[in-house]
């Protein structure tokens, strides 16, 4: 286990990634490539063989987030989960970057009309790449996502996934949006055919000193556009920890 005093003199960022809808943490593997090379990243998972409650991945991504000086990077599903446990008050980050994410059930109406759908069988049948190249828009991003889509599927049953789902059009933690005081930026994919565009806006209403940055690209903007969105995140990381223009940026490969 590392010395977080060495850690600190040796200028070490460390950086917390909390994942999507999967819980694995293995879409982050084409970003990590583009991250600064003075970052220690971890990444949260959640246990692929139990159902959880909403509160209980809440406690469940606690339980992995040693430090209380991290900057947490939430993608999609865990959005909601980063702002229940800065919000409250039980994680005191340094800093958060929210990713295609929401505050409350995105599409909520569709949302609580598919929770009696069979999402089970859905997610085992043989269209996906189809359903995949619908959702990321082009050929470019299905060829990336579809790789890291067929290790989650061997990683993750499908009654987790469609549990997971089945919670979405449950959730709203907007109350806790006001009480993110620490920097706080927002990447929006400006193609994400999962979230309406007006997603942001109870972000954007809610914390005055909050930064959107908008990418061109799908829900999975982390993935298929993973240079400029490592770039984002560093320049956050600047802001942030007052790092120095001259320090190190940018590693070839990780």
């Amino acid at each position: 286990m590392s010395d977080p005093k060495t850690e600190m003199s040796q200028g070490i960022i460390k950086l917390v990634f909390m994942p999507g809808l999967d819980g694995t943490g293995i879409s982050f593997e084409p970003l990590s490539r583009f991250l600064s090379i003075d970052i220690a990243a971890t990444v949260v998972r959640y246990p692929a063989d139990r159902l959880l409650s909403f509160e209980e991945i809440v406690l469940c991504a606690y339980d992995q987030i040693k430090g209380d000086q991290d900057i947490v990077v939430a993608e999609s599903f865990s959005g909601p989960v980063a702002i229940s446990l800065i919000g409250s008050g039980r994680l005191k980050a340094k800093g958060l970057i929210l990713c295609a994410t929401f505050a409350k059930a995105p599409r909520r109406t569709m949302l609580k009309m598919l929770r009696w759908l069979p999402f089970e069988l859905g997610l085992r049948l043989p269209f996906q790449s189809v359903l995949l190249r619908y959702i990321l828009g082009d050929r470019r991003a299905t060829d990336t996502l579809f790789p890291i889509w067929q290790r989650v599927k061997a990683m993750v049953p499908a009654r987790v996934l469609a549990h997971r789902i089945r919670l979405l059009s449950l959730l709203d933690v907007r109350r806790w949006l006001p009480e993110l005081t620490i920097p706080c930026w927002y990447i929006q994919a400006t193609k994400d055919k999962l979230l309406s565009a007006s997603s942001v806006l109870d972000f954007v209403q809610a914390i005055p000193h909050l930064v959107v940055r908008k990418l061109a690209g799908p829900h999975f903007i982390l993935q298929t556009e993973p240079e400029a969105s490592a770039a984002i995140i560093n320049e956050f990381i600047d802001v942030v920890t007052k790092r120095s223009v001259g320090e190190p940026q940018m590693q070839a490969s990780r």
